[in-house]
């Protein structure tokens, strides 16, 4: 009986987590270059329920082992503002921020007052010769990432891969860090830059709403299933004290 509580209540857990992530990605829907987070689980076996096992018990739980990135391309979005990218396959825009460089898909990008081409947050967007600094006037991004003004040739986008699986996290404003110091980024190949796009996020309403309603029924039956347990420890306590 005790085992019982043990293993409902331990298959509520992660459900707590999957609700979040779940709630997070929707909450992002419409955000440039988001990328869904998935939870992923593994049956564990715990020690304790071992030996139960071996006499046939059932002592095993789901538990969440990690959060995963989903990666896959968002639905380009046109907006006809000459600032704004978006990278059509394979790679990522290499940015440099106070912490170092880090790695988007959100193409958002805008010209500051020395007219650098930053994020939405004023980091440098990255070009092969470095920070990309442009001249006052219109310019061009060509599908190779080639930045043209004036007809002449300013500098390349630096779009970069990794290899698989991708070796990055999370770290806010829809950036990602290397997980792996030692690993260095490569020029991406299988890409074409759309000047006057961004990259939306490749959250589906849809699937994320049954998502959460699978996940509600199931801490509903989970809470069940500890209440119908206590209901009968409790009648187990009550005829053993008559006794």
């Amino acid at each position: 009986m005790i085992r019982g509580f043990y293993i409902s209540a331990a298959g509520l857990l992660p459900r707590d987590l999957e609700e979040e992530i779940v709630a997070n990605n929707l909450a992002n829907i419409n955000t440039t270059g988001f990328k869904k987070d998935a939870v992923h689980f593994k049956r564990v076996l715990d020690e304790r329920l071992a030996l139960d096992s071996l006499h046939g018990g059932e002592s095993d739980t789901a538990s969440a082992e990690e959060t995963l990135i989903n990666f896959t391309q968002g639905e380009l979005q046109p907006t006809d503002v000459k600032t704004n990218l978006a990278i059509d396959g394979d790679g990522f825009f290499a940015v440099q921020t106070p912490d170092g460089l880090r790695f988007t898909r959100d193409g958002n990008f805008k010209l500051d007052l020395e007219n650098q081409l930053v994020t939405g947050n004023g980091n440098p967007v990255m070009g092969q010769s470095g920070p990309i600094q442009l001249f006052k006037g219109d310019f061009e991004v060509k599908t190779n990432g080639d930045i043209y003004q004036n007809g002449n040739l300013v500098d390349r986008l630096e779009i970069v891969t990794f290899p698989k699986p991708l070796p990055l996290r999370k770290a806010g404003q829809e950036l990602f860090v290397l997980t792996v110091p030692n690993i260095r980024p490569v020029e991406s190949e299988n890409f074409i830059v759309r000047q006057g796009f961004l990259e939306g996020s490749n959250v589906n309403a849809i699937t994320e709403m049954v998502k959460m309603i699978m996940i509600d029924k199931n801490f509903q039956a989970g809470q069940k299933a500890i209440q119908a347990q206590d209901q009968t420890l409790e009648k187990l306590i009550n005829q053993t004290a008559r006794y």
